[in-house]
């Protein structure tokens, strides 16, 4: 008893290997820094932590557009998202001290 005949393996892949996207691990890091900055600035207290994290989201946040503006790196909108999340967290923080400090009787 003899086995029919197997096809033939298949060629090269025709299309050469598959580019990887570039990644904006900055932008993502900003995003992060500021989200979570921004979340600790509503908490009175816990609100002195945020304002490291706001300032570095921002600068990091900044630095990932610059490198998506320049092709070498993507995802600018995160990147943006971060900034604006680090900078309404920065002015909640402000808020909260100008609020705290601010004397009771003039």
């Amino acid at each position: 008893m003899s086995y029919p005949p197997q096809p033939p393996p298949p060629g090269p892949y025709p299309y050469g290997p598959v580019a990887q996207p570039q990644q904006n691990g900055l932008g993502v890091a900003g995003f992060v820094l500021g989200l979570v900055g921004l979340v600790f600035s509503f908490i009175p207290f816990i609100g002195i932590v945020a304002w490291p994290m706001v300032i570095v989201g921002a600068v990091l946040s900044g630095v990932g557009m610059s490198k998506a503006q320049k092709g070498q790196a993507n995802n600018m909108g995160l990147a943006v998202a971060g900034l604006v999340t680090s900078i309404i967290g920065l002015i909640l923080c402000i808020g909260w001290v100008s609020w705290w400090y601010t004397p009771l009787i003039p």
